[in-house]
């Protein structure tokens, strides 16, 4: 995808065009893939911009822009190649979206993308819908909402319409479309101060003369959002372990867990040690934490921010979490188990997940977190703390997994806790909505071990 040191650089456009087929067609991370095209690309600034701006914006309207070509195109959309889809949804993006671009450039520029990707039948295609689009579009509406709500919505907070349908089932018509609203609207980069290192003071005065511009989390004294300045992917605070990138609201399960210097702690599923490393900085770095995870890969990812953040507590093991170690039972103070899930809280910069996730998807976690949080339990002290949290707003996979957990388990009872603004637990579990926390919404609850087990 990048272009090597003896080519020239592509356009940002062209590797717009390119993330975007990795991302749909072989399932690639948005984030990951444009962190990776910054990091090797010498952009100018309004490139890289313009870049994570088509491809962020093409990933969260592409049923919208899909429909729209659907509306002028004489063919199916099933028998449109998939790069054709992408460069017309490319195209129309920057037509309907992004007002500074001329319609005239969004269309040659597409053009000219075509002529070096596909056959010339191709071209004349991707051509013709667009100027096709541009002379229709006044008098292209949105369908009648009364006639089919859901799709209508669909099309006005770009989702699925079984996601609709479900958030609507589990959380009203009112929540529900606040969470939606959260789910398109681009949210600040947020930072976690490694106070390991520097004060949150100190760190906002040395951004301050980079002439970078940040924002307070009430709920967060360690975080802070990046309202504007130096991008900060490239900073000098990222590479020498000052900051570290992470969402407000995954802040959150650290946090509650509360561990203290000199804690034994266990992060069943660890990586990449966003999490694991926020708690060895609440730790003040004294203590030991073991970070576990099933991929070398990604335990590879823990030790590296590790390193960086200059940690010295962490211990790494390759370890699948559902396999019982009875020679660990009722070993450590407090247990964190940030489990695999849907991800239905994180549709906001996940924005690709919103597409590739399937409402059949959602029974296929539960039996696993089940199976995880007793093994959880069994590590945990008497008298130590489990905290079990999700990135997803699927009651299925937070609330009912506890209370069916703690049905089963007397030993273990829920535990209070609150944040400033977010509020107060309720029997010690906390939903975290998108819109309230103005981040990735979360799932939290903390349980205490009070006694052994029966």
């Amino acid at each position: 995808m990048i272009a090597s040191s003896t080519e020239k650089i592509k356009s940002a456009r062209t590797l717009a065009f390119e993330a975007l087929y990795e991302i749909f067609e072989k399932n690639a991370y948005a984030n990951l893939t444009i962190q990776s095209i910054l990091r090797w690309c010498p952009l100018k600034k309004e490139e890289r911009h313009l870049l994570t701006e088509l491809i962020y914006g093409v990933c969260r309207k592409y049923n919208y822009c899909l429909w729209l070509i659907s509306l002028i195109s004489d063919r199916p959309m099933f028998k449109i190649h998939p790069a054709v889809r992408i460069l017309l949804a490319l195209g129309i993006y920057q037509i309907v979206f992004l007002d500074r671009i001329p319609e005239s450039a969004a269309v040659n520029e597409t053009v000219k993308i075509a002529k070096k990707v596909t056959h010339i039948g191709n071209v004349k295609f991707i051509n013709g819908v667009l100027r096709n689009f541009l002379r229709r579009r006044e008098s292209l509406t949105l369908p009648d909402r009364t006639s089919n709500r859901v799709f209508y919505e669909s099309l006005i907070y770009n989702q699925p319409e079984w996601l609709i349908r479900f958030f609507e089932k589990e959380y009203g018509m009112g929540q529900s479309e606040k969470i939606l609203k959260a789910f398109n609207t681009i949210s600040d980069t947020c930072i976690r101060v490694n106070t390991l290192k520097i004060e949150t003071d100190d760190i906002k005065k040395q951004l301050k003369l980079r002439n970078i511009s940040v924002g307070d989390i009430s709920y967060m004294p360690e975080a802070l959002a990046i309202k504007a300045g130096t991008d900060i992917l490239f900073s000098e605070f990222l590479q020498t372990g000052l900051i570290y990138i992470q969402t407000a609201s995954s802040m959150i399960p650290a946090k509650v867990l509360g561990p203290d210097a000199g804690d034994h702690v266990l992060d069943m599923c660890a990586a990449p040690g966003s999490k694991t490393t926020h708690i060895a900085a609440l730790m003040g770095n004294r203590g030991s934490i073991d970070a576990w995870d099933v991929y070398p890969h990604k335990i590879k990812l823990i030790k590296d921010n590790a390193k960086r953040l200059g940690i010295s507590i962490i211990h790494t093991e390759v370890r699948d979490s559902v396999k019982p170690l009875p020679f660990l039972y009722e070993t450590y103070d407090k247990v964190l188990l940030d489990a695999p899930c849907s991800g239905l809280g994180v549709l906001g910069h996940k924005v690709e997940l919103r597409w590739r996730r399937k409402e059949s998807d959602l029974s296929v976690f539960p039996p696993l977190q089940k199976q995880l949080i007793e093994q959880a339990a069994k590590y945990t002290k008497t008298g130590g703390v489990l905290v079990y949290s999700t990135c997803t707003l699927n009651p299925d996979e937070n609330e009912h997994i506890i209370n069916e957990f703690l049905s089963l388990h007397s030993e273990f009872a829920p535990e209070e806790f609150n944040f400033p603004v977010l509020g107060k637990s309720l029997n010690g579990m906390m939903t975290l909505y998108p819109d309230l926390v103005r981040s990735d919404g979360f799932f939290v609850a903390k349980l205490r071990k009070v006694s052994h087990e029966a």
